[in-house]
C-alpha cells in the first residue's frame, strides 16, 4: 500500500498535534515510522512508540533525540541493534554512554565514540579500546581538508563532504582527534573554539604543536590556562619551557601540578 506523500510531510510537520499524530501513526507502519522520525513528535508519544510491533518505528525511537531519557536507557538494553542506535543518539544520558562504552559489542563502543555528548573521561577509555575502528586512525590522507574558521565549525561541516559516514570515517583523521590542537594549530584560533572543546581536545590528543601551544597560553580562560598546565607534556618539546613559565606567571586560579 503506497501512503499519500501529504500524509508523511503531515507526520513530519512542525505544528501537527499529537493527537493527529497518533491519528496518523495508527495508519499504518510507513506513517508510524514517519511519526518515530520526526523531529516535532513529543516525547510522550514517542515513548508510547517505543513498545512498538514495528522493528522499524523501535529503531526510530531510539535514534530520536527527542525521545526521553528513560526510554533511550530502556531500549539500549533490549538488543544490540537498538543499543547501537542510543549509542549514536546525542540526547542519550551520560551514564548511559558510559555503559555502552563498556560494551562487548565493537560497533556499540565505536558508535559511542562518535557520540559528541559522550563525557570525556569515556573518550579517554576508548582511546586505548583494542579494535582499531574505536581507537586508532585509519590510513593517512593525501587531500588537505578546507581551511575554516574553527575546530568546531570543522568538526560540524568537514562531514557533509563526503557522501557517507562510513566514507568520513575511512578517508578522515582519527575521529577522535578531529578536536586535537593539531587542527586547532592549523585551523582555528583558540578564541573560535569553546573552552570546553579546548580542555577536552587537550585531554584527549597526543601532541600539542607549537603554535597552538602559544594560542593556548594567551587565552585568559582559567580552565583553558589550567589545562595547558595539566597537559604540559603533550606540548612540542621546542617550545614546552617558555609556555610553561609562561602560564606559571599567570597564577592560574586552579591548584596547578
Amino acid at each position: 500500500m503506497t501512503v499519500d506523500k501529504a500524509l508523511k510531510r503531515e507526520a513530519r510537520k512542525q505544528g501537527t498535534s499529537a493527537v493527529r499524530l497518533l491519528q496518523l501513526a495508527a495508519l499504518g507502519p510507513e506513517l508510524t515510522r514517519e511519526v518515530a522520525r520526526g523531529q516535532h513528535s513529543p516525547p510522550h508519544l514517542l515513548q508510547a512508540l517505543a513498545s512498538h510491533p514495528d522493528t522499524l518505528t523501535v529503531e526510530a525511537v531510539a535514534s530520536n533525540p527527542h525521545t526521553p531519557p528513560q526510554t533511550l536507557e530502556d531500549l539500549s538494553l533490549k538488543n544490540t541493534a537498538l543499543a547501537k542506535k542510543v549509542a549514536h543518539n546525542k540526547s542519550t544520558p551520560e551514564a548511559t554512554l558510559e555503559r555502552l562504552g563498556k560494551s562487548q559489542s565493537d560497533q556499540i563502543r565505536e558508535a559511542v565514540s562518535f557520540n559528541p555528548s559522550t563525557p570525556l573521561h569515556v573518550l579517554l577509555m576508548l582511546r586505548d579500546d583494542p579494535n582499531p575502528a574505536v581507537s586508532r586512525p585509519p590510513a593517512k590522507v593525501s587531500f588537505q581538508p578546507p581551511r575554516l574558521s574553527a575546530v568546531v565549525v570543522w568538526e560540524e561541516e568537514y562531514p557533509r563532504m563526503f557522501r557517507s559516514r562510513r566514507d568520513f570515517r575511512r578517508r578522515s583523521s582519527d575521529h577522535l582527534l578531529l578536536r586535537n590542537m593539531g587542527l586547532l594549530d592549523l585551523y582555528g584560533k583558540a578564541q573560535d573554539v569553546p573552552a570546553e572543546k579546548l580542555v577536552r581536545a587537550m585531554a584527549l590528543t597526543d601532541l600539542i604543536p607549537a603554535q597552538a601551544a602559544g594560542r593556548l597560553s594567551e587565552c585568559s580562560d582559567p580552565d583553558i590556562q589550567f589545562g595547558l598546565l595539566k597537559n604540559i607534556d603533550k606540548v612540542a618539546l621546542s617550545v614546552r619551557q617558555e609556555i610553561k613559565q609562561r602560564l606559571l606567571s599567570k597564577e592560574p586560579t586552579h591548584d596547578h601540578p
